[in-house]
């Protein structure tokens, strides 16, 4: 493998690791309770989703392809990134309002584990949809 591939790839992978580490901490932050003023944050995470939104169409849209799929494709990113940036940014903040909780456990361990598999598992499906669809 080239030495850029190589870099990107463990790049994107810590990345979204921990992206997905911080939004399930973010799930126990709301299932807690301890996500009480949400609200107060909420237009800065749809902020995040509509920058996503944007960044996703430009990068998508091609003027050979059908603009439907292209669209499509963008509106399911953002909703999806929209509520990872949302979980992850509470799972942040519930992070540091309670170190011990999530740092001083093993859950964080398993949290990180379930990140990775679920990295891998995205990685390989983005590569092999096709195969599925056809």
């Amino acid at each position: 493998m080239e030495r850029a591939y190589v870099t990107r790839a463990v790049g994107l992978v810590a990345a979204s690791t921990v992206l997905l580490t911080a939004a399930f901490v973010g799930v126990v932050a709301l299932a807690d309770g301890a996500a009480a003023d949400v609200g107060d944050r909420l237009p800065f995470y749809l902020f995040a989703g509509a920058v996503l939104f944007v960044a996703t169409i430009v990068t998508l849209e091609d003027p050979e392809a059908g603009g439907v799929p292209i669209l499509t494709s963008t509106v399911a990113v953002s909703v999806v990134g929209t509520a990872l940036f949302a979980l992850a940014g509470e799972g942040v903040l519930y992070a540091g309002r309670n170190p011990g909780d999530v740092l001083g456990s093993s859950l964080v361990v398993y949290f990180v584990s379930a990140a990775l598999v679920c990295t891998g598992s995205v990685y390989w499906a983005l590569n092999h949809w096709r195969e599925f669809t056809s």
